[in-house]
């Protein structure tokens, strides 16, 4: 080969050779996303939580204009879908739609947990609170909260009150009334809010902690008796159902939920998908199907969603401290 011919053949293959740099930097840098995202809902499909993800998914899925699946990985109190999301890639591919059980009340309940609730996960955004109530059996012949905390320590150790499990966020929002009254009143653990209800309702359990979603038809239609909302404001579903705090009862259970990503997602994405859920949650569609699950909207962007799980965190963890919460 003579030098002319070396010379045109070092030219090609350097033409060539920033081509291909040209063109791996151009998918390096492809805006995000370029590809289906997926939301892992750690609770099983139908639920409370997986319809209001379901619905925020869709929207989020109609701002970014791409798709977003949801996949449920329900399991042991929402720590299999948690953990499975915090072992993903940090690409902003992979989030996880959850309530407040998985990151700030099972980390002071299960010593063995398998994830770091704080460390983790980067927040995303919060998209609101369930405004939990408390509901009576209208066996106990009482209809305020005032009579239910005067009838609780007339009778220490004789009142009973339902839950869905051991550490749940019914239990522990019911120990928070407990320990801030200094009552004594008996846990009867259930495998699910419906078997806990329907115990309340058939005067079995006298006392319950739920979601207003869930509180409010029974209680219109006198299977149970709905003594006030543990909840920052009343909420705009039932105007008509006051609040502890308006009682003299300082106690707000109001468990939030938000969307979270692998620790280390990059900022940009993060920032992306929290705008997103910000946009979302303004369509009529997304509001209305929120609403009717019974769901305070209440947006926080990244930012603020990790300096309110720093307290929330601490909330929740002073009241498992004090009622002595355990799971082994």
């Amino acid at each position: 080969m003579n030098r002319t011919d070396l010379k045109s053949a070092c030219k090609a293959l350097a033409a060539a050779t920033a081509l291909m740099l040209s063109l791996g930097t151009s998918v390096t840098h492809a805006a995000y996303p370029d590809r289906p995202i997926k939301i892992v809902v750690p609770y099983n499909a139908g639920g409370g939580t997986d319809v209001l993800s379901r619905a925020v998914a869709k929207g989020v899925g109609e701002v970014l204009h791409q798709s977003v699946v949801v996949e449920n990985r329900p399991g042991a109190s929402g720590m299999i879908g948690a953990e499975a999301v915090a072992r993903s890639p940090a690409d902003g591919y992979t989030l996880v739609s959850t309530a407040a059980d998985t990151h700030t009340i099972n980390p002071h309940v299960y010593p063995k947990i398998s994830y770091d609730g704080r460390k983790d996960f980067t927040p995303v955004a919060q998209v609101g609170y369930l405004p939990y109530a408390i509901v009576v059996s209208p066996q106990l012949g009482i209809n305020t909260i005032d009579e239910y905390v005067a009838l609780a320590k007339q009778k220490p150790g004789k009142l009973t009150y339902a839950s869905w499990g051991v550490g749940s966020s019914s239990q522990v929002a019911m120990e928070m009334l407990n320990v801030g009254q200094s009552l004594d009143v008996l846990h009867v653990p259930f495998t699910g809010a419906a078997p806990a209800m329907t115990a309340v309702m058939g005067g079995q359990v006298d006392a319950l902690f739920v979601p207003l979603s869930l509180a409010k038809p029974a209680a219109d239609a006198g299977k149970v008796k709905l003594l006030g909302l543990a909840a920052p404001k009343r909420f705009a579903g039932a105007p008509d159902v006051p609040t502890l705090t308006e009682q003299g009862i300082d106690v707000v259970a109001a468990p939030w939920i938000g969307i979270l990503a692998p620790a280390g997602s990059p900022p940009a994405a993060v920032a992306k998908l929290s705008d997103a859920v910000a946009q979302a949650i303004k369509s009529d569609d997304v509001i209305r199907a929120l609403t009717v699950g019974g769901l305070e909207i209440n947006y926080r962007n990244a930012q603020d969603f990790a300096k309110f799980l720093v307290d929330d965190y601490a909330l929740w963890g002073n009241t498992v401290k004090a009622a002595n919460i355990k799971v082994e």
